[in-house]
Formats: C-alpha cells, sequence, structure tokens
C-alpha cells in the first residue's frame, strides 16, 4: 500500500510540473496534509452535484485512515507541546492573512457552495465567506489570552494558573454552512494555539479544497490545518484516533450521539451543535407586519436548511385567521429557483436524498391531518434540480410528527394556542430541542421574561439575529458545549495549576 501511495505520488508531482493548472480548476485530485498537497491513499472520489442541475461539476478525493494517520500525525508536529504553535502574534497575524485569503475568494466560494448546497449566492457569500473572515477577525486579537497566567495567593505559597491549548482538535464540519460552522471551531482554536484536522461533509466537499488554497496561502506552518473530506467511517476514525485531543462537531443529533458515545468512552472532550425545532411565538399584540418582514430570515433561512430556523410557529387562537392569511401570502409570493439568479429567494436543497426526506414530511403531515395552505411539492416548471416549494402547514397539532421533527426544509407548522402567555411558553418547551426560538410583542419587557422562561440556548425578541460574538449552544437534543462569543475559547484551552512558594518574575512571564 505504501509504495503504491509513493509510486502515485511521484506521478503526481511529475504531472504537476508537466501540467501546472490541473490542482487550480474544479477538479481535485490531492489533499492538503501538512502544509502541501499530497496524493490521498485511495483512488475513491466524490463527486460535486449541483443542486439547480443535479449535473457534475467537480471530483474530488477521499480521504481514507492512511491520510487521517498522516494529518493527525502533521498536526501533533505542528503543535510544538504546552505552547501550541507560534507566537500569540504570529496566531494573530496568519488569521488576518487567511481572512484576506478567504476574501479574494469570494465569488469562487459562495458560486461554489450555491451549487452544491442550493444557498442563494448573495447569502452563499454573506453566511460563510463574510462570517468566516469576521470569525478569524474577532478571535486574532484574543491570541494573546493564551499566555495569560493568574498568579492567586493561596493558604501556602500561590497558586499560579495557567491555559494552554487542548491540543490537535477534530473538527466535522455540516454541509448546510460549510465555511461559517467550520471557522465558528477553527478560530477560536487556532487563537488558542491548537492544530486542526478538518472532516468536511463529502456533500460540499469542493468548497473546502478553496479554504486550503486560503490556508496555503496565507503561510501556515505545515500542519497547523489539514484538510480530508471523507465518509463517515473515516470520520469516526478519526473522532477516535489516539493522537486526537478534542472533537468539535455539527451535525445531525443522531450523529451527535454516535461522537458523543465514542468520546466519552476515551474521556475526550467534546462539543456538539445539534440540531433544533424553535418556535416563534407570536403574542396577541405581535407586530405582524414586522414579523413578516423577518420570516424569510427566521424561518426559511438558506431553503429551510438552517438549525437555528424558528420553524413551529405558534399563534393566538384569537388572531390565528389573520397571521395563517398572512403567512401563506408572504411563502407563496417567494420566487423559486436558481441560487446564482440574483431573483431567486428560496433555491433548491441539497442532495436528492435530502429533497426525499423532507417529501416524505409533507406526505406525514398531509397523513395526520396538516392542512397545507402553500406549498407541499415540486414548483412546477423545475423538472431539474432537488426544488421543493416553500410550504406551510396549518392547523398543526403539537403532537404531529411534523411539529416535533426537524424536518431540514422550507417547511414551517402554524399551532394555535388558548390563553396565556404561559400557555404559549410552554408549548414552545414541550420539545426534545432547545436551540434557538422568537417571540413577537408590542411590549418588549413582556418579551424577554418570554425569552428567560424558553428553555433554549437562543432566543430573539423582536428579530432574528446571529451575533458572532455572544456565545450560542445548545440545550436538551440540541447539543453540548459552547460556539462563538468570548466563552468558545474555552474549548480549545485547558488549565493548569502550579503551586509556588515565590511569585514569579518577568523573565519567567517572558518564557512562559
Amino acid at each position: 500500500m505504501r509504495v503504491q501511495q509513493d509510486q502515485r505520488q511521484e506521478l503526481h508531482l511529475k504531472e504537476q510540473k508537466e501540467h501546472p493548472a490541473m490542482s487550480h480548476g474544479t477538479d481535485r485530485d490531492t489533499l492538503y496534509i501538512d502544509g502541501d498537497w499530497r496524493i490521498p491513499a485511495t483512488d475513491r472520489t466524490f463527486t460535486a452535484v449541483s443542486a439547480a442541475t443535479e449535473e457534475p461539476f467537480g471530483v474530488f478525493p477521499e480521504a481514507d485512515r492512511a491520510d487521517v494517520d498522516a494529518a493527525v500525525a502533521a498536526a501533533r508536529r505542528a503543535l510544538g507541546g504546552v505552547r501550541g504553535w507560534g507566537s500569540a502574534e504570529e496566531r494573530a497575524a496568519a488569521m488576518e492573512r487567511l481572512a484576506l485569503a478567504l476574501e479574494s475568494r469570494t465569488e469562487a466560494l459562495g458560486t461554489v457552495i450555491a451549487q452544491e448546497v442550493g444557498t442563494p449566492l448573495e447569502r452563499a457569500i454573506e453566511a460563510n465567506v463574510g462570517a468566516a473572515a469576521g470569525l478569524l477577525r474577532f478571535y486574532a486579537p484574543l491570541a494573546d489570552v493564551m499566555y495569560a497566567e493568574d498568579l492567586r495567593p493561596a493558604g501556602v505559597g500561590h497558586s499560579l494558573v495557567r491555559r494552554e491549548p487542548v491540543g490537535v482538535v477534530a473538527m466535522i464540519a455540516p454541509w448546510n454552512y460549510p465555511l461559517s460552522t467550520l471557522f465558528f471551531k477553527l478560530a477560536p482554536a487556532l487563537a488558542m494555539g491548537c492544530t486542526a484536522v478538518i472532516k468536511p461533509s463529502p456533500t460540499t466537499g469542493l468548497d473546502s479544497f478553496l479554504v486550503a488554497d486560503a490556508v496555503h496561502e496565507a503561510g501556515f506552518p505545515p500542519g497547523v490545518i489539514n484538510v480530508l473530506p471523507a465518509e463517515r467511517e473515516v470520520g469516526e476514525y478519526l473522532v477516535t484516533h489516539p493522537g486526537v485531543d478534542k472533537v468539535a462537531f455539527t451535525g445531525s443529533t443522531a450523529a451527535g450521539r454516535r461522537l458523543g458515545a465514542l468520546c466519552g468512552e476515551l474521556l475526550r472532550p467534546v462539543t456538539l451543535e445539534l440540531g433544533g425545532k424553535s418556535a416563534a411565538i407570536l403574542l396577541e399584540d405581535a407586530p405582524l407586519p414586522l414579523f413578516l418582514d423577518h420570516l424569510l430570515g427566521l424561518s426559511f433561512n438558506n431553503n429551510g436548511q438552517t438549525c437555528t430556523n424558528n420553524t413551529r410557529l405558534l399563534v393566538p387562537r384569537s388572531r390565528y385567521d389573520e397571521i395563517v392569511d398572512a403567512v401563506t401570502a408572504t411563502v407563496a409570493g417567494w420566487t423559486v429557483g436558481d441560487p446564482l439568479d440574483p431573483s431567486t429567494v428560496i433555491g433548491p436543497v441539497a442532495g436528492a436524498a435530502h429533497r426525499d426526506r423532507i417529501e416524505g414530511y409533507l406526505r406525514k403531515g398531509r397523513e395526520e391531518g396538516a392542512r397545507v395552505t402553500t406549498g407541499g411539492g415540486r414548483p412546477a416548471g423545475l423538472d431539474r434540480g432537488f426544488y421543493i416549494e416553500p410550504t406551510v402547514f396549518a392547523d398543526v397539532d403539537p403532537a404531529m410528527v411534523v411539529a416535533r421533527e426537524e424536518i431540514f426544509g422550507p417547511v414551517v407548522t402554524i399551532s394555535a394556542y388558548d390563553g396565556s402567555v404561559e400557555g404559549a411558553v410552554a408549548m414552545a418547551n414541550d420539545s426534545d430541542y432547545g436551540l434557538a426560538g422568537s417571540v413577537w410583542t408590542a411590549d418588549e419587557a413582556l418579551g424577554r421574561q418570554v425569552a428567560r422562561a424558553v428553555d433554549t440556548g437562543t432566543f430573539s425578541v423582536n428579530h432574528a439575529n446571529f451575533d458572532i460574538g455572544a456565545p450560542m449552544g445548545g440545550r436538551k437534543d440540541s447539543g453540548l458545549g459552547l460556539e462563538l462569543g468570548r466563552e468558545a475559547i474555552e474549548a480549545y484551552i485547558q488549565y493548569k495549576t502550579i503551586f509556588v512558594t515565590e511569585p514569579p518574575t518577568d523573565d519567567d512571564a517572558r518564557a512562559a
């Protein structure tokens, strides 16, 4: 096996010299490991398929266990011990260079992601390239936190409390926001001196090669960042690899339970950002025009492929018909089409299997007695592409499957509640998930009271919002641990207490 891989590597280097453009087109044939492009351990490949046309538009290699071994070994070498890779200043400078390198690829990254995921192009750029660059710039100034040592008085002498990088981090990113969800993890990890082995989803693996190009251009030390598209089995091998110190995962709750169990057996720290079934609560005095203005970003973001979407609309019975009619008219007016067309509001979903899964929920909702007020199938005239009409289910009992399980498509349910605000809060909390939510009311003070009462990690009052400077984390089946904000740093450091009889000198501090 090793001889064959070496022979393929030798042949590839020869071909690169003869055809230097081969590594920079849509198709890729090497993996980014240890600061360079390397021939993979197998000949297996993935094919990128356009969500809008169902046509292939790129081929890229599939990583195997031998590639994981090489990448983890490179990440361990780059780690350089308890201090992590580079000084705080070097890390911050490299992160800024990476932000610039990503921004120089804005159109290319946005176009690839729009084709892979179906995200309308403007949103693909803003929520991926813009977010990734913003995250790098948010965490870069915090890199010096790494070396902060806290001297505390003790019963005898002093306690010197030190922060050190957690080590090599296995990062498993999902397909729906392939850049932003990756940099939720990568940016704080880099700032704290950790190294990374990244496994992007095969569904959106092609864009990860553009990220690796940017990493290479930014001049990170070899092994700090390694990128390995792979199937789930190889992903589990990475998660359980003895050279990995920490796991960070975004994906489905089912997959998160599996990885959490594996990490539990290994006593390995893990961050899990999982699914959601969040509720938007409209109170009796809800400002309906404002709510409708936010409906796309609140409940249908990324064609419904967003874990924080508020897909359960809980409305007072006294305004039920009014709200159902208004939501239906708004959703019915959205343009469905090619994500590269600027007029498109709702694009296709990511793949035939995912479209089939969503259609299964549409059938289930009808079987359970929910009423489709708009949508409910594939749009007329779009015979190619993985399209689903944006759909509204009314008359939904909270016990129905479509009100309890994450559909992850352009589908919302509307349920009526009677009486009190407390009843609406109880309905919102009647869920296995606890990721996001919102309340809509003319009384902001009452809205804040509702926000405090709903058992969820993030919550909005009268708008749909996202803030990289504030922590985001799920409760219940929505995950474990935090991402974003200064708090995310905690996932990528470990503490050491050194008991001393005398305070450290300035020379000690500089050597720390």
